[in-house]
């Protein structure tokens, strides 16, 4: 008996010395790490493989291993079809190693895959408590049935290695997730900071040299204000001075968006007519689009109400909407949806433009980095922080030769009798 658990807790051991070196050498972020060919699915079969190559052997017809939990992992942290691929490797493996146990365990993971894909769908919206509770009561059917099978056929000396080998696989299960959940947290806390630092880093340099720059833009503008005023200046030449004037406005108000990453938001949130400031920011836009050679079309869900900053959130759409637009060399197409799904109000802002490379792709929003050769970054970097204030999310997906979608999500709130309701 106690070489079975000894053997069993081998088996602990391929399952953890693999996690921990993805976590600490292999890190990837969770777009990466949904993909079928990525380190942790290949960290995860090779814990399959391992478990399955030295299982913990009572007799020819009983073995014994931890496979199940790499797979639990598959689904749960990696997806559907690193999940599905995951178990048709095994399954392929289990057919050249056991091939007597094949058609049980193709009926047994079937079951599970099928459960498993089921249960991933809310899994990753759930604290790490409940995320424990899900999967330990998940195995905890998977093990009652194997014993009730072994007490249906009579076989009661494997009862006893059910259960312990259900104690351990619980454990090393809660370990495992615990150790990622854990492990994500402090990725995102390390990326948060590094966030914070750079923001910090935009918000010395405006500030220092913002009463500098506004000093000259005053004088320079009241000097305009009082050539415009002149009846000596013929009605073409003063249409230019009008658009000086304006110019140097949003120049102003560019200086205040700066300063005001680093600043708390005084502005309240308020709620609005969401689908009446879409169409007006694509009214905006509309002719730097014709200019352009860009076809901008719409579907606008109406009565769309969002909790936000008003003018902010113009903004974000119209710097988003401008960038699609310069994306495309020449001529293009945009498309912008805008509907409710369930809590959020999703906009959708899609290009066919030159679209973004998928390593430049994580680097997005981050200050001064840009895929133009004349950007900055830092209008990105507004728009995200201006969406994260907002308790909003940006989501991008792109790819190279096909265009570029942004998703906006922004909390919906819902009107009934004139009253609003979060």
């Amino acid at each position: 008996m106690w070489i079975i658990i000894k053997d069993i807790l081998v088996n602990v051991l391929f399952i953890l010395f693999p996690t921990l070196f993805y976590f600490v050498f292999l890190r990837e972020d969770g777009r990466e790490r949904e993909k079928v060919i990525s380190k942790f699915f290949f960290v995860l079969l090779f814990s399959v493989i391992l478990t399955m190559i030295l299982p913990a052997v009572y007799s020819d017809e009983f073995k014994y291993d931890l496979r199940i939990i790499p797979i639990i992992l598959g689904f749960m942290y990696g997806g559907m079809f690193p999940g599905l691929s995951l178990t048709t490797l095994m399954l392929g493996l289990t057919y050249f190693l056991y091939p007597v146990d094949f058609y049980t365990t193709l009926g047994n993971y079937i079951i599970a895959s099928v459960v498993l894909i089921i249960l991933s769908k809310f899994y990753h919206t759930q604290s790490t408590k409940v995320k424990l509770l899900i999967l330990t009561g998940f195995y905890f059917v998977i093990a009652s049935l194997r014993a009730i099978y072994f007490i249906a056929n009579g076989y009661f000396d494997q009862v006893e290695i059910t259960i312990y080998l259900s104690v351990i696989t619980l454990f090393t299960m809660v370990c495992v997730i615990a150790l990622i959940e854990a492990l994500n947290r402090q990725i995102m806390l390390q990326r948060e900071l590094e966030h914070i630092e750079k923001m910090n880093a935009i918000s010395q340099l405006a500030a220092s040299v913002a009463h500098e720059i506004r000093n000259p833009m005053t004088t320079v503008r009241g000097f305009l204000q009082i050539l415009s005023g002149s009846k000596e200046i013929p009605e073409a030449d003063r249409s230019f001075i009008t658009i000086s004037i304006a110019e140097l406005d949003r120049a102003q108000t560019i200086i205040n968006e700066y300063l005001s990453l680093s600043k708390p938001q005084k502005n309240s949130l308020e709620v609005i007519d969401f689908s009446k400031v879409i169409n007006d920011s694509i009214q905006v836009i509309s002719t730097y689009a014709i200019i352009n050679n860009v076809e901008i079309t719409k579907s606008v869900d109406e009565a769309l109400k969002v909790k936000c900053f008003k003018h902010e959130v113009q903004q974000v759409l119209i710097n988003i909407m401008k960038n699609g637009i310069e994306a495309m060399e020449g001529s293009g197409k945009m498309h912008v949806s805008a509907v409710r799904k369930d809590q959020w109000v999703e906009v959708i802002i899609q290009d066919n433009g030159s679209g973004i490379p998928k390593d430049q792709l994580k680097r997005l929003g981050t200050p001064y980095f840009s895929t133009k050769e004349k950007g900055t970054g830092l209008g990105l970097t507004v728009s995200f922080e201006i969406v994260k204030r907002m308790n909003g999310i940006i989501d991008v997906q792109s790819q190279v030769d096909q265009g570029t979608t942004f998703t906006i999500r922004l909390p919906a709130t819902i009107s009934i009798e004139n009253e609003v309701y979060i």
